[in-house]
């Protein structure tokens, strides 16, 4: 059979954003071929195997069980029977400058508001500053829609700062959320992007899904696939052809595929400043392109204990001195680690036991550093974090059965996205969670130049977190692909 070479569209890379998008065009008709260069689908999210388990790079928690973009995905493409979360209930660990570490647990009741006054009490809050913080939550909790995307312009800084009397460890607690959903720093994250993830993980469960985050790229990969269209692994794309200023298809190594539509799931500096080229756009576009800022990035490792000891599925480790804004960050570039890093912890094993061997655990942890793949203080961070994670639970040293891999900045530049600028490459999440950047501010994902689209987290969706706005990107590029599809049929007819 001969190979073939022409399709109605093309997607550049896998990751939740790519793969969606495909899956919602295929499952409409046309004729994809998808192409990733890793050995599976999923993008950051991939799910990788080591020594008997199975997991992600980078622990990947809180998924919403009753709402949110993947749920939306997987109804739309008809396998709402795939979406399979599990629920746990959640650890909250946190201590005072100085003091000790102080536990919780979060349960994962649709019917159980979490109480407020947990924090409260942590923090030694008196009167008048609890009914300040109600206050303020309150007002977070029920803001309008109008209201949130007015506050794309108000950083989390910004807005807190707004209301005299802010108890300090209120102004922490939502700068260790900044790090938590938007992997960024509350004196440029928009207080827009931390009200949505509030509102919208607020009186939710929150799971992880059974197989892995993986797995639910993969099942969309399966709809690909049963729709008749195609998903090559292991195909590195090296450029993206443009032809009489439309985009025409791809080169890789060993083949040229022609489509006169092609979508960009490999972030949007690649896809721009390398599969392209910056001669095919406007000097300002690429000026643009060039300053948009990543994200955090994520370093931690991987822990495998040679039996049960932690009960809950996910942990959130944070101190009045762990959150990080733009002096802090600059004093880590300096080599000066914080004194408490802020811990991520995933127990995937506690959710589906069939992530690994029968009777160990496997821990997924890490915590926020930068972006840059070459970045020197990667390896200060994974002791520091080591540190305290034998300090906060005792309990499980005894039981350590092997410490590693451990990844950082540079393992996502290798396994998402290529590095194409300096300090850039190894982001978490993917450009644009700064002011002035995100919400109203989001890049277009069409591109100036015709066919060519953009979808994954760097544009085309203002949702609120993660793989949920990449997700998210996906369900709203499919949409405008497929009309400009219909657009190219008409025009071809006459």
């Amino acid at each position: 059979m001969a190979k073939k070479e022409k399709y109605d569209v093309i997607v550049v890379g896998a990751g939740p954003g790519g793969i969606t998008c495909a899956a919602l065009l295929a499952k409409r008709g046309l004729d994809v071929l998808v192409l990733d260069k890793n050995e599976r689908v999923g993008g950051k999210q991939m799910t990788v195997s080591f020594k008997g388990y199975k997991g992600e790079r980078w622990p990947t928690g809180g998924l919403p069980v009753k709402g949110g973009a993947w749920l939306e995905a997987f109804r739309a493409l008809g396998i709402e029977h795939k979406f399979r979360p599990v629920v746990r209930d959640i650890g909250q660990i946190y201590r005072r400058s100085g003091g000790e570490w102080m536990r919780s647990v979060t349960q994962m009741d649709p019917y159980v508001l979490p109480d407020p006054n947990i924090n409260f009490d942590w923090w030694g809050l008196n009167a008048k500053e609890r009914e300040f913080a109600l206050q303020v939550l309150g007002e977070i909790a029920l803001m309008p829609p109008e209201r949130i995307n007015a506050l794309d312009d108000t950083t989390v800084k910004e807005y807190l700062k707004q209301f005299e009397g802010v108890p300090p460890r209120l102004y922490g607690y939502f700068a260790m959320l900044t790090h938590a959903w938007n992997v960024g720093l509350v004196d440029l994250v928009p207080m827009s992007e931390v009200v949505k993830a509030f509102q919208r993980l607020m009186g939710q469960p929150l799971g992880y899904p059974k197989g892995g985050y993986g797995r639910m790229s993969e099942d969309f990969a399966q709809v690909v696939k049963d729709c008749g269209s195609e998903v090559k692994t292991r195909t590195r794309v090296e450029r993206i052809l443009i032809e009489d200023g439309q985009a025409a298809g791809v080169i890789t190594r060993d083949a040229v595929y022609r489509a006169p539509i092609v979508v960009s799931n490999a972030g949007l500096q690649p896809t721009v400043l390398k599969l392209v080229g910056e001669q095919y756009f406007d000097k300002g576009y690429v000026g643009y392109v060039k300053s948009l800022l990543p994200s955090n990035g994520f370093t931690g490792a991987h822990w495998v204990l040679s039996e049960p000891v932690l009960d809950c599925g996910l942990y959130q480790v944070w101190s009045d001195d762990a959150w990080w804004d733009m002096d802090r960050q600059d004093e880590v570039k300096k080599g000066k680690m914080p004194a408490d890093p802020i811990i991520t912890l995933l127990v995937p094993t506690n959710y589906d036991p069939e992530m690994g061997p029968p009777g160990k655990q496997l821990l997924i942890f890490g915590t926020p550093c930068s972006p840059n793949p070459q970045d020197r203080t990667i390896e200060a961070l994974w002791k520091k974090t080591d540190q305290q994670m034998m300090e906060i639970f005792p309990e499980i040293v005894p039981v350590i059965e092997s410490k590693g891999p451990y990844t950082g900045p540079l393992h996502v530049a290798v396994q998402s996205r290529d590095q194409v600028l300096p300090a850039q490459g190894g982001e978490a999440c993917g450009l644009c969670v700064t002011i002035g950047q995100c919400g109203k501010y989001k890049p277009s994902a069409k591109s100036p130049i015709p066919g060519l689209f953009y979808v994954g987290f760097d544009a085309g969706s203002t949702a609120f977190m993660g793989s949920q706005q990449a997700v998210d990107s996906g369900l709203k590029v499919a949409p405008m692909v497929y009309h400009y599809h219909l657009e190219k049929r008409q025009w071809a007819s006459f």
